[in-house]
């Protein structure tokens, strides 16, 4: 598996941001976010080819700790906003083979159970109802459904997800969200469904997607 990043988010519902930091550059527990999800994540990393990173063009505090924690690491650079599935599609030139992607604003106090064959869905067995409603959930049939407001019948997917590069170059053809315009994640995986076995990873233990000030303030009491 190789370690693939994600980390374009803007975090402008976080409070106390500095103008320009991206929201896995933001401080939780004395780090930034990135540095807590690369100490979970990189031992994970099982490829000959380097990690790879993408940032919003305009970025310097990602790249710029990444150079420091982890300088053999790859960045791409996002010229806009685009969604995540475009971010991975300019991925596609460094992959060497199935990529573990992650996206930069996730927290993960747990395990992971070992992981199947790609391309997989990490999925959290125990998440509470309104957790699957807050992320995505998963039916037995391996349809994706974004943010559910029924979440019967569905488990939690994370924003984590091991994926080979056909699975990824799969995205260039989803369909876009009509109101923003950019290339969603899950979107793009269910594009690509028809084509693809997904099997579950699962994770047990806790996850926090942080979006907004009491994400934020739920991961900081986690970990400290």
């Amino acid at each position: 598996m190789q370690l693939v990043l994600i980390c374009g988010g803007r975090g402008t519902r976080l409070p106390g941001r500095p103008a320009g930091l991206p929201k896995s550059m933001v401080a939780l527990a004395g780090r930034p976010l990135l540095a807590h999800l690369l100490e979970r994540l990189l031992p994970l990393h099982r490829s000959a080819a380097a990690p790879v990173v993408v940032a919003a063009a305009e970025d310097p505090h990602g790249p710029a700790f990444m150079a420091a924690a982890l300088p053999a690491a790859r960045i791409v650079r996002q010229p806009a906003p685009d969604g995540v599935a475009s971010a991975l599609l300019l991925t596609l030139p460094l992959l060497a083979g199935p990529a573990l992607v992650a996206l930069g604003d996730l927290v993960l106090l747990g395990t992971l159970d070992a992981p199947p064959p790609a391309p997989a869905l990490v999925v959290w067995p125990e998440a509470p109802p309104a957790a699957i409603s807050a992320n995505f959930g998963v039916r037995d049939d391996g349809a994706l459904v974004e943010k559910p407001a029924d979440p019967g019948g569905l488990v939690c997917g994370l924003g984590l997800y091991l994926l080979t590069p056909a699975v990824i170059a799969g995205f260039a053809s989803a369909p876009r969200n009509p109101r923003t315009g950019e290339l969603e994640i899950t979107a793009a995986l269910e594009h690509v469904r028809s084509g693809a076995q997904f099997a579950r990873w699962p994770f047990h233990g806790r996850y926090i997607n942080v979006n907004d000030a009491a994400d934020l303030a739920a991961a900081e009491a986690a970990l400290t």
